[in-house]
């Protein structure tokens, strides 16, 4: 009988974590790339490396970050299909946020970028402007947690109707950010 380790080799698990501003997505990422033993790829983190690169590219990133606005899809497909070269994701990956919007979903698909399970983490308003303001940042207001919301529903709504067959929707309040993500692992090894 194989090993668990020996399954993913041959399986890869491919996960995108899709959730709104403050849904816990980084939080459930690292629980289930430890599990997993397959790297997280947070496009954030990437996009912030290249903003502070003094290159054409890097100061296009940094104009978008600076002024709050999304990074070109062009740009993050990049630094996606690049960090993709590297052996660890061989296994599988989680992405973190990725892909944000319908452009992004579409250019994963030219490059053959696959994704096996997409996690919906659904969270109340409520819920998510008391942990954001709670963080304490000065874009953590009400009326800019609810704009950015608002933008979040508009631009993913889309991907996970796309996603449809493949969506894992997990209540991600009123428990531990553990049992959570107990909950997501045990949900995707069902599926795998």
């Amino acid at each position: 009988m194989k090993t668990f380790k020996e399954f993913v080799v041959n399986n890869p698990i491919r996960i995108i974590m899709l959730g709104g501003p403050g849904s816990g997505k980084s939080t459930y990422s690292k629980y289930i790339t430890k599990h997993f033993g397959i790297p997280h790829l947070y496009t954030g983190d990437m996009m912030r490396a290249l903003s502070k690169k003094d290159t054409p590219e890097g100061r296009k990133v940094k104009a978008a970050l600076d002024s709050g606005k999304y990074v070109d899809t062009k740009i993050v497909m990049n630094a996606v299909i690049d960090r993709l070269k590297n052996p660890d994701t061989m296994r599988g990956y989680v992405f973190d946020g990725f892909p944000r919007n319908m452009e992004q979903v579409r250019a994963m698909e030219e490059n053959e970028i696959k994704a096996d399970h997409i996690v919906n983490l659904n969270v109340s308003e409520d819920e998510v402007i008391k942990r954001l303001t709670a963080r304490g940042r000065a874009d953590d207001k009400p009326d800019i947690i609810r704009q950015r919301l608002a933008t979040h529903e508009k631009e993913t709504g889309p991907v996970i109707k796309h996603y449809e067959d493949k969506l894992i929707n997990i209540k991600a309040e009123d428990k531990t950010p553990e049992e959570i993500a107990d909950d997501i692992i045990k949900k995707v090894e069902s599926r795998s």
